[in-house]
């Protein structure tokens, strides 16, 4: 009997504390899930009225719409943590004061107006362009990137009576001259591209439509991509269409491109090949640069 008592209590003990051990991690699980909901989290919020259409960035600096901190159990999904989150964007509806942000209060200007325009920079208007496949870069152009646009340069009238004379030069073996078409000139630099083709980029949201109408078909991808929309200042603008029989040639640019003055070629100089030497300047400058040697690098 003794032996069955043993057995018994020992049953109860193990019972007993696998019971206590149970309830400690509920406890301790309620006491957590109680914490998480009633830890504070810092957000945005409408300090006052802020009209629909409103600048996210003005609102921010007026703190119209500034940080505060509220219960985790009282917060809406997607609640913004972030000013950058809604940087750039305008309010998409009304706000009386006091409302938590969330990603949905606040929109780009082009879904909430369906305005192209809006993609547009101040101060600038949008104007399209048309060139070849090889003058375009073939293709990889991209809204966003930056390009430089060429144009054909003026020459003086040739001997012939020719409107322009092309740049020439004597072939050094042979003592007969050769020539190069006309010359092209850097008539603008850095020049932001909105759109190829009929795609700018950044498509603006379906239109609604009624409870069982059918969906309106999907436009179909561009694939003109000789067509280059670019925005340039309003006074700039007469200047780029007159160009329109000039040949326009473009290059696409690095993101860090700035704009240097780049003279117009009236005369054919050397080439760099002809004299050895790469056309990247940080390569010829190691070239010929003696090992040691300081400031052949910056000439």
């Amino acid at each position: 009997m003794s032996s069955r008592r043993t057995l018994i209590l020992i049953g109860a003990i193990v019972i007993g504390g696998l019971a206590a051990f149970l309830t400690m991690n509920y406890v301790k699980g309620v006491e957590s899930a109680s914490a998480d909901k009633n830890q504070m989290v810092t957000v945005l919020v409408a300090a006052g009225p802020v009209a629909k259409g409103s600048s996210a960035d003005e609102a921010l600096a007026t703190q119209s719409i500034r940080t505060a901190e509220r219960r985790r159990s009282e917060l809406p999904a997607s609640a913004v943590v972030r000013p950058e989150d809604i940087s750039g964007q305008v309010a998409a509806v009304d706000f009386g004061g006091g409302e938590v942000i969330t990603s949905m209060m606040f929109l780009p200007v082009q879904e909430l107006t369906g305005s192209k325009g809006s993609s547009i920079d101040a101060g600038n208007v949008a104007i399209t362009i048309m060139v070849e496949p090889d003058a375009g870069v073939a293709g990889l152009i991209q809204p966003g990137d930056s390009i430089n646009i060429m144009a054909l340069g003026p020459v003086a009238p040739g001997t012939d009576g020719s409107p322009t004379a092309p740049l020439s030069k004597v072939s050094a073996d042979a003592g007969t001259p050769w020539s190069l078409g006309q010359p092209y000139v850097y008539a603008f630099q850095d020049v932001k591209v909105l759109g190829v083709g009929k795609n700018l980029g950044t498509p603006v949201a379906a239109p609604a439509t009624a409870p069982g109408a059918e969906p309106a078909p999907a436009a179909a991808p561009a694939t003109d991509t000789n067509l280059i929309t670019v925005q340039i200042p309003a006074d700039q603008a007469p200047l780029l269409i007159s160009l329109r029989g000039a040949g326009l040639y473009l290059t696409l640019n690095r993101p860090d491109y700035e704009a240097a003055p780049i003279p117009f070629i009236s005369s054919l100089p050397s080439f760099t090949g002809e004299e050895g030497r790469s056309p990247y300047p940080a390569a010829s400058a190691e070239a010929v640069a003696p090992v040691g040697s300081s400031g052949a690098a910056g000439q």
